[in-house]
């Protein structure tokens, strides 16, 4: 099959490759177990990894990881070479016996390396759902990740609660923008930040008041929306030289909930306790499995429930074809894209 590579370090556009590769397949992956960084092979004292699915691909999300794996600033390294592609929707035919359930069914899933979702055939482990009722494809390839990612970053770690006010950064990404409908689908005054007027409209059209990073500074301008007030809880996928700053409009007990690290990881001043501020982490990658397990199980019902009362939609914005995943990639590397971008891996 034809998959996107990648074999080296660098700038996707410069390191991808389209090549053959071998189909994944249910006896192989029998010898397999799971490490930090994905799939390995078995040696002595580990147990193989058996939560997975074989998945014959029909579209494939884009995200921040493809980007950082490849140029190697991820903060798990991944072995070389692997295919990209973090998560997507395919139908599953063959799958290990405790998932044999969804056997001929299409389902949404997250997929790990070195079988990424950007190949005809694909592996899902773990995070596998069946799509929601009504949902396309385009829009299931994209509904995982930053959604399972957001609530756990804004509800069940950062606790938002009806009646708080809310700084979302990054807000018109696929997390960002998700953490938006969550945080204004539980009550929340939201304040999204981004940089342009098409995010200031997309952000708008969830149900936030926006500041455009282009247009003023942001700690001035969420101050003058809040009347100098400040807000309860800043959700922050970004870090980077914004995460100290956007501290000084936190109110005294103010959450900072660190979600990702869109713009660099660097070390927080101490100075935080000073003013009765919460660093918070948020990951879900550090649970247990059968914690993990019941974690997306709680989160998917949550978000499909979401769904269902049309408070909560996937944020796909763009749908590209398989040859055109190295110009897509660098437009997200380069903050040129909205929400998530989906790929018809079979064009």
């Amino acid at each position: 099959m034809k998959a996107w590579r990648v074999h080296t370090f660098g700038e996707p556009r410069d390191v991808l490759v389209l090549e053959e590769v071998p189909e994944p397949d249910g006896a192989y992956l029998e010898g397999m177990t799971m490490g930090l960084g994905g799939w390995e092979p078995m040696s002595a004292g580990r147990e193989p990894f058996t939560d997975w699915v074989v998945l014959a691909m029909s579209h494939a999300a884009l995200a921040l990881p493809d980007v950082t794996i490849a140029r190697g600033t991820y903060p798990v390294p991944v072995g070389r070479p692997y295919i990209v592609g973090q998560e997507g929707v395919g139908t599953v035919v063959d799958a290990a016996p405790g998932r044999r359930d969804v056997l001929g069914k299409p389902v949404a899933a997250v997929c790990i390396q070195p079988w990424g979702s950007l190949a005809p055939v694909s592996v899902g482990v773990s995070t596998v759902f069946e799509v929601p009722d009504g949902m396309s494809d385009v829009d299931a390839a994209g509904f995982l990740i930053p959604g399972h990612t957001a609530y756990h970053a804004a509800i069940r770690r950062g606790g938002i609660t009806a009646g708080e006010t809310v700084v979302v950064l990054g807000a018109g990404g696929g997390v960002g923008s998700a953490m938006v409908q969550l945080a204004v689908a539980h009550g929340a005054r939201v304040i999204a930040v981004v940089g342009g007027a098409e995010k200031v409209a997309f952000c708008q059209s969830l149900g936030a008041e926006v500041v455009d990073h282009q247009a003023v500074d942001v700690v001035e301008g969420v101050r003058a929306l809040t009347d100098s007030q400040g807000v309860d809880v800043v959700l922050d996928p970004v870090q980077g030289e914004v995460a100290s700053r956007i501290r000084a409009v936190l109110r005294p007990d103010g959450r900072h909930v660190l979600c990702g690290h869109a713009g660099g990881l660097q070390a927080h001043d101490p100075d935080f306790y000073l003013y009765n501020h919460t660093l918070v982490g948020a990951t879900l990658g550090s649970y247990p499995r059968h914690e993990m397990r019941r974690l997306t199980e709680e989160t998917h019902a949550a978000l499909v429930g979401l769904v269902a009362d049309g408070r909560y939609r996937s944020t796909v914005t763009r749908c590209v074809t398989f040859d055109q995943v190295p110009d897509a990639l660098t437009d997200l590397a380069a903050r040129r894209t909205m929400g998530r971008v989906v790929v018809d891996v079979r064009t």
